[in-house]
C-alpha cells in the first residue's frame, strides 16, 4: 500500500524526508524562489521573446486598420478596375486578416492562457509556426503585382520579371520548408539548427525588394522625354517607387540582422509582424495614389493599375466639322436660334473709367455754372 500523508493526503509525500520544514512559511517561500530561479534559467527572457512580439503585434494591429481603410478606399474609388486586380486586393486583405489573427493568438496563448505555465515558452504553438508561411504568401502576392507592372513598363521584356519570379519561387519554397520543420521540431531549441532557413527567407525577400525597386526606377528614369511636365511626373513616380520599396526593405533588413545576431530570441519574428503589414499597405498605397496624382493636376498621364502610359495632348478641334447646332424647339434653349458655324461672334466690352482728384488745402469757393462753361471753352480753343 502506498504511503499516504494524513495531513496533506498526498501519496508518497513524507514531510520529514524533505530538506526543509514545510511548517515554516519562510523556508517554503525560499525553496519556491530557488525553484523558480532554476526554471527561469532554463527559459529565454520574456522581454526579448514574447514581450517584443506583443509590442510588434500592437503595431501590426494599427497597420491592419490602415490596410482595411485603404482596401475600402480602393474599392470605392476604382470600381472599374479589372477583376484580376480586385481579386488580388481581396486576397491580400484575407491574408492580412489571417496574419493578424494568428499574431494575436500567439500573444494570448503565451501571456494569458499559460501565464502560470512558464515551461510552455520553450515550445512553439501552431499560430507562431504559421506566421512564417503567411509572411511568405503576402510577399508573393505583393511582388506579383510589382512584377506585372515591370513587365508592362519594360515593353514585355521577360528577363527582369524572370529574375523576380525565381526569387519569389525560392522565397515561398523556403517559407514552406521552414513551416514544415517548425511543426516537426516542437521546441524552439530543436528548431535552432534550422534557423538558417529564416536567414535565407529574409535575405531573399530583401533581395526581391531591392531588385524590383531598382528596375522600376531604371524604367521610370528611361521614360524621361525632356519636357518639364513629363519629367515632373516621372520624378513623382520615382519617389513613390523608392518609398514603397524602402519601407519594406528597412524592416526586412532589421529582421535579418536580429535573426543572425540574436537567434535565441524572437525579436526577428516580432519585426516580421509589422513588416508583413507594410507589404500590404505599400501595394494599396500604389493603387490608391492614382487618384492623388490626378488631383495634383497631372491629368495628362495615365498611371494605370500596373504601368505608366503617357497620353498625347488633345488635337485642336476643327470648328467647321465640329459645329454645334441648337434646336430652336428645344425647351432647354428657350427657342434660341441656330448658330452659323462660320459666324464669328464679336464681344464688345465697354469700359468706363472714373477719375477723382483730391487736392490738399482749403477748399475753393463754389463757382457759378457760367464760369465753368467759360473755362471749358477757353481750354478747348486755346484762349488765354
Amino acid at each position: 500500500m502506498a504511503n499516504t500523508n494524513m495531513t496533506t493526503g498526498t501519496p508518497g509525500l513524507n514531510p520529514a524526508a524533505l530538506p526543509f520544514n514545510m511548517s515554516d512559511p519562510a523556508e517554503v517561500q525560499q525553496v519556491l524562489g530557488l525553484l523558480l530561479s532554476a526554471v527561469r534559467s532554463e527559459l529565454p527572457s520574456l522581454q526579448d521573446t514574447f514581450g517584443a512580439y506583443l509590442i510588434c503585434t500592437c503595431l501590426g494591429c494599427m497597420l491592419f486598420g490602415l490596410t482595411t481603410h485603404q482596401t475600402y478606399r480602393y474599392y470605392r474609388l476604382y470600381p472599374t478596375d479589372g477583376i484580376s486586380l480586385k481579386f488580388l486586393v481581396a486576397s491580400l486583405l484575407a491574408l492580412d486578416i489571417l496574419h493578424t489573427i494568428t499574431s494575436i493568438h500567439v500573444c494570448y496563448f503565451y501571456l494569458v492562457t499559460n501565464y502560470f505555465n512558464p515551461l510552455s515558452m520553450s515550445t512553439g504553438v501552431w499560430s507562431i509556426r504559421l506566421g512564417i508561411v503567411e509572411t511568405g504568401l503576402v510577399i508573393l502576392v505583393a511582388h506579383c503585382f510589382y512584377a506585372r507592372r515591370l513587365f508592362l513598363l519594360g515593353n514585355g521584356h521577360l528577363f527582369p520579371v524572370s529574375v523576380i519570379g525565381l526569387l519569389l519561387f525560392a522565397e515561398i519554397g523556403f517559407s514552406i520548408a521552414a513551416t514544415v520543420e517548425s511543426f516537426i521540431q516542437v521546441s524552439f531549441e530543436k528548431f535552432f539548427k534550422f534557423q538558417w532557413l529564416i536567414w535565407v527567407i529574409l535575405a531573399v525577400a530583401l533581395m526581391v525588394d531591392l531588385v524590383a525597386t531598382s528596375i522600376l526606377t531604371f524604367y521610370l528614369r528611361r521614360s524621361r522625354t525632356g519636357f518639364k511636365r513629363t519629367d515632373s511626373m516621372v520624378d513623382v513616380l520615382m519617389v513613390y517607387a523608392i518609398n514603397t520599396g524602402l519601407s519594406t526593405s528597412v524592416l526586412t533588413f532589421a529582421a535579418l540582422i536580429c535573426s543572425i545576431a540574436a537567434p535565441h530570441t524572437l525579436i526577428w519574428a516580432a519585426i516580421t509582424v509589422p513588416a508583413t503589414k507594410m507589404y500590404a499597405n505599400s501595394l494599396l498605397a500604389v493603387l490608391n495614389s492614382r487618384r492623388s496624382l490626378i488631383d495634383k493636376g497631372l491629368e495628362g498621364f495615365e498611371t494605370g493599375s500596373f504601368g505608366l502610359k503617357v497620353i498625347d495632348p488633345p488635337r485642336p478641334i476643327d470648328r467647321a466639322s465640329h459645329a454645334f447646332e441648337f434646336n430652336p424647339a428645344s425647351p432647354r434653349l428657350g427657342g434660341r436660334q441656330k448658330m452659323n458655324p462660320t459666324q464669328t461672334m464679336q464681344t464688345v466690352i465697354d469700359v468706363k473709367v472714373t477719375r477723382e482728384t483730391y487736392l490738399d488745402g482749403p477748399a475753393e469757393p463754389a463757382r457759378p455754372e457760367s464760369a465753368l462753361e467759360y473755362d471749358s471753352d477757353r481750354a478747348r480753343h486755346g484762349w488765354e
